[in-house]
């Protein structure tokens, strides 16, 4: 450690020089307060590298699946076949909670359709799907976008990025396994929901008041932040507009609702973060439509799932027990 200059040698209130005894006192909290500067960031560092040992390598990707190219400044992607393929769309004819009985009837055949998976140094790092410009525009509607093509951990933030293209361009949403500055922010294993009880205080039931305690069909309850927005603008940070979902006194899915007139700006979105509060694995997502084909330029709400599809698909009414 280097010595201490006269100034740090002086009391602030005056020029008089600390007695030894002080100078020694003041050298060992300085060295206290060093050591545990370092004992954390070391910890830091060592959580880092729990979870990146942890992560899927890219020797585990289903067969066939090769290096694409680097995409959005997001790193090096794996897709089927080398190539980079779009997110069938799953029709704009029904809107937002009046698909959900219509998908009930019947499973996606391939939940991880145009998967694509950012590696780096060998791990698989992050998972997304390319939607298309024209599709948004178009007002359709996704179901099942599957996040458990292999076995990964709760993802730490999601970030959306428009990608400028032929027939008006792409959005990538990337869920991202690692922190993409910061520490690692504690997670849960798969199947671990959260209880409702570990929701700030500031998040309040709100949404399908219509039914008997609030209980969205196939969905689940919706507890938010009121005194933020409904939805997430392109520059928000930290939680602005998050939503959790409930059923059985368990959290089941966290949301952001995303304006379409932003999609069809062509905006991108500051990273989303996915850990204000510690949450399992993201088995699936649908990301809906609101407002009708017919109607004004609505909004998407992107439902992040800690349950299988199956399971939510089936509810009426609030589940007694998960």
């Amino acid at each position: 450690m280097k010595s201490l200059s006269r100034s740090a040698r002086l009391h602030d209130t005056g020029g008089t020089p600390r007695s030894p005894l002080a100078a020694w006192a003041a050298i060992a909290v300085i060295g206290s307060v060093c050591a545990l500067g370092a004992a954390a960031a070391n910890q830091s560092d060592i959580a880092h590298a729990d979870l990146l040992q942890s992560l899927p390598r890219a020797g585990e990707l289903p067969p066939g699946f090769r290096a694409a190219s680097e995409l959005a400044g997001r790193g090096t992607f794996y897709t089927a076949g080398g190539r980079f393929a779009h997110r069938v769309d799953d029709g704009g004819e029904t809107h937002g909670s009046n698909s959900l009985p219509i998908w009930e009837q019947s499973e996606k055949a391939d939940p991880t359709q145009g998967v694509l998976y950012g590696v780096d140094d060998g791990a698989v790092v992050s998972a997304g799907y390319l939607i298309r410009h024209a599709d948004i525009a178009a007002h359709k509607s996704f179901r099942h976008l599957s996040l458990r093509g292999l076995d990964f951990p709760a993802p730490q933030h999601l970030t959306i990025d428009f990608i400028e293209g032929d027939a008006g361009g792409q959005h990538l949403l990337l869920w991202h396994f690692l922190p993409l500055e910061g520490p690692v922010m504690p997670t849960l294993p798969s199947g671990s929901l959260p209880p409702i009880a570990s929701l700030p205080e500031r998040f309040s039931l709100y949404a399908c008041q219509e039914f008997p305690n609030d209980f969205c069909p196939r969905m689940g309850r919706h507890h938010r932040n009121e005194a933020t927005g409904s939805s997430r603008p392109p520059g928000a940070t930290g939680d602005h507009g998050v939503t959790y979902g409930e059923a059985a006194g368990k959290l089941i899915f966290i949301e952001h609702v995303l304006p379409q007139q932003h999609l069809l700006d062509g905006a991108s979105w500051n990273p989303i973060p996915l850990n204000g509060l510690p949450i399992p694995p993201i088995d699936n997502l649908h990301l809906l439509h609101y407002n009708g084909n017919d109607g004004p330029v609505g909004r998407y709400t992107a439902h992040m799932y800690f349950v299988p599809e199956r399971t939510y698909l089936g509810w009426d009414k609030s589940p007694d027990e998960l």
